[in-house]
């Protein structure tokens, strides 16, 4: 659309220059005839000789251009302007009608030589007025300025070939219009399609689905940002699985080591010190809420001679075995640990002390009926427990040292029984 507009005014532009350059060149001929027949330039009295002569060449050429009796150009008595092209009218125009397109000719103090719209010879331009004007030059002299004003006046020829460059501009442009709008409508569609995959991919990303890919269906800049973006996600996706692989390999070690701080590596029971830290918390809790707490410790019978007559081997295997009994008779809230050599502790959140005989005695049965043979042939193994269920201390170190106190007695009384504060059950 911008040729089809700018490209007519351009030529008509060019008409207008070529028809400058002829009228100037004509100009330039009549002013060198005049200085070379006059020897004499640039006075008062020379403007008005020239001007006279251009008068009477104007008048010459009102003949019509048809006659017989017009001037031949080039004839030898022909005025200085006989050979500047007869006025020329716009088809349709009347004879009456001004020239549009007009030429003002003046020396180079401003007296006009050649009269055209709105000026008359003898008048003499303002240096203001001669600024915009064209300088005419005679081999290097300055010989006049010319002003030219109004539209060319072009040929019917000429207004045919703009009429047709006009029509031929525009219906260029209105094909390209209709084979570009369908044409940006596809492309755009298909950008926008693409575009709607990425946004749609980077939401879905944004959201946790971070395995995502688009297609590519082009190879321009959007089919290469597509083709960059799933080589992105994929990288990203495997650097997140080898860290979230990471993170559970940590977590999993984290949570074997923290089992390691707080387990007997023998029995896998917890340790001394993992013990003292929940019972703190069992021992508080039952101080405050008046619910029934007991600890027990308990010690495996003669281990030493275990030790001694079947070897440390066979021993450890007691523990194991001791531990593992322990750990499948007591309930998910009990706690069992390994308090130091044979000797196990257990506490027994929420229990009475006759829940906590029964159940012990329950255990020392198991332990006591197992098939220890299995291990050693001839082995019998039985273990002593002693309960306590005193609460009121202000710390639980007081209710172990009752339970080792108990223990100890169930050791006097024969082994292989439970005894409680009480003490009304022996074996």
């Amino acid at each position: 659309m911008i040729v089809a507009i700018m490209t007519p005014i351009m030529v008509e532009h060019e008409f207008v220059e070529h028809a400058k350059v002829a009228h100037y060149g004509r100009f330039q001929a009549a002013i060198e005839r005049y200085i070379r027949e006059n020897n004499s330039w640039d006075t008062e009295k020379d403007a008005l000789r020239f001007a006279i002569a251009e008068e009477n060449n104007r008048k010459l050429h009102r003949t019509p251009r048809n006659s017989p009796h017009m001037r031949p150009q080039g004839q030898a008595d022909a005025p200085y302007f006989s050979g500047l092209p007869p006025p020329r009218r716009r088809p349709g125009s009347k004879a009456s009608e001004e020239l549009p397109f007009a030429f003002v000719l003046t020396d180079t103090q401003g007296h006009i030589l050649h009269a055209g719209k709105d000026y008359k010879i003898g008048q003499k331009l303002t240096e203001e007025e001669l600024s915009g004007a064209d300088s005419l030059w005679v081999k290097g002299r300055l010989v006049a300025y010319a002003l030219s004003s109004g539209e060319p006046d072009l040929s019917t020829a000429d207004l045919a070939y703009l009429h047709t460059l006009r029509e031929t501009l525009l219906f260029s442009a209105l094909g390209a219009i209709v084979f570009i709008i369908p044409f940006g409508i596809w492309e755009g569609s298909r950008l926008v399609r693409t575009l709607n995959h990425l946004t749609s991919a980077v939401n879905r990303m944004a959201e946790g689905e971070f395995k995502q890919q688009v297609p590519v269906k082009s190879e321009d800049e959007v089919g290469a940002l597509a083709k960059a973006f799933n080589l992105m996600n994929t990288q990203l996706h495997e650097a997140y699985k080898n860290l979230e692989d990471s993170r559970n390999k940590i977590a999993k070690q984290a949570e074997q080591l923290k089992e390691l701080s707080i387990r007997d590596e023998l029995t896998g029971l917890y340790n001394r010190r993992f013990f003292n830290e929940e019972v703190k918390v069992l021992h508080a809790n039952a101080l405050r809420y008046g619910n029934g707490f007991c600890l027990v410790l308990g010690d495996i019978d003669f281990f030493k001679r275990i030790n001694d007559g079947y070897s440390h081997v066979v021993g450890d295997e007691v523990l194991k075995q001791v531990a593992k009994i322990l750990m499948n008779s007591i309930r998910n809230s009990d706690i069992v640990a390994r308090y130091g050599g044979e000797e196990m502790v257990l506490a027994l959140p929420n229990t009475s002390p006759q829940a906590a005989m029964e159940m012990m005695e329950r255990i020392r049965k198991t332990i006591e009926q197992h098939p220890w043979d299995s291990i050693a042939e001839g082995m019998k193994v039985t273990m002593s427990f002693g309960i306590c269920d005193e609460t009121n201390g202000e710390h639980f170190e007081h209710m172990l040292a009752v339970a080792d106190e108990l223990l100890y007695k169930a050791k006097n009384n024969g082994r292989n029984q439970v005894c409680s504060l009480s003490c009304s059950q022996t074996h």
